[in-house]
């Protein structure tokens, strides 16, 4: 009777004190928007029969794009954390975006469409005043507040500069640009000998624009985990290594080669570039 009476007053206390620290903390949402060409996709300019047989091109209103390599294992690699929403955010027309992302599957059988949080296209751009002759992205602009108006825990991956819309909540603080991205070539010899502003000279340039969402994806698991274990907001845990990075040189520099090395998951393509690209892969590891 007596130990019964001790354990009635026990519990009685115990779930008291759990009444007075109240719910625990909740995980606050976060959002990470992914643009869409030159970001998750590249287009293909010149198809041949050969690249079109390859299973990571996709055929959208008669264009053709490679999705680019990395990308469904960082996706999965973000839902793994159920209060992260992912959404896309392109200039492109809404029947085109919706499309394309259908078409890219993930390994749970789900598309990139059924996965999305939200998906804006043009419709959702900004017009803004420019000069004459000015570029799309200088004319129109991303509002990022469309997304979601807690833009701490919010951060956007995008591969062109100040595409979005110049306001007071600083919008270009809360977009991680991954670089200039170059139009795809199934192996750097086909772009021997081009010239062009989007045609990788180098195959440094090449490699790293078929590895880039490697390293990000590495530069996601390592913000995400500061974010949580310190405290700071994810967009700016992010925006420290963008720094780090420097993607607009499109070189190969310590930290870029650092975050390629946390990837967990590489693998060696078998192409006719395969050799060449694994003693590179070596190279990497190795510390350069």
């Amino acid at each position: 009777m007596k130990w019964t009476l001790f354990l009635f007053i026990f519990i009685l206390v115990s779930c008291a004190q759990l009444g007075l620290r109240g719910p625990a903390g909740k995980t606050p949402e976060r959002h990470i928007v992914f643009d869409i060409d030159w970001t998750i996709v590249s287009e293909i300019k010149n198809p041949t029969p050969v690249i079109l047989k390859n299973p990571r091109v996709i055929d959208v209103h008669g264009s053709y794009y490679f999705v680019n390599e990395g990308l469904e294992e960082f996706m999965a690699d973000i839902l793994s954390h159920p209060e992260i929403r992912i959404s896309f955010y392109s200039g492109g027309k809404a029947v085109r975006n919706q499309e394309l992302l259908s078409k890219i599957k993930l390994k749970n059988g789900k598309s990139l469409l059924e996965i999305s949080y939200k998906v804006l296209g043009s419709d959702e751009l900004v017009l803004v005043e420019a000069l004459p002759g000015a570029r799309f992205a200088e004319r129109f602009k991303k509002d990022l507040t469309k997304i979601s108006k807690d833009l701490d825990q919010l951060i956007m991956l995008d591969d062109t500069m100040n595409f979005v819309v110049d306001s007071s909540d600083n919008q270009n603080e809360h977009v991680f640009f991954i670089g200039k991205a170059f139009e795809y070539f199934e192996n750097f010899k086909d772009a021997e000998g081009m010239s062009g502003e989007y045609i990788p000279h180098t195959y440094d340039e090449w490699f790293l624009n078929r590895k880039k969402l490697n390293v990000l994806n590495a530069v996601f698991k390592e913000a995400y985990a500061e974010s949580v274990e310190s405290g700071i907001s994810f967009s700016e845990a992010m925006k420290k290594r963008e720094v780090m990075l420097n993607l607009n040189d499109n070189e190969w520099n310590s930290y870029v080669s650092s975050y390629y090395k946390k990837f967990q998951n590489i693998k060696i393509p078998k192409t006719p570039g395969a050799e060449m690209e694994c003693r590179h892969i070596a190279k990497l590891l190795m510390g350069r």
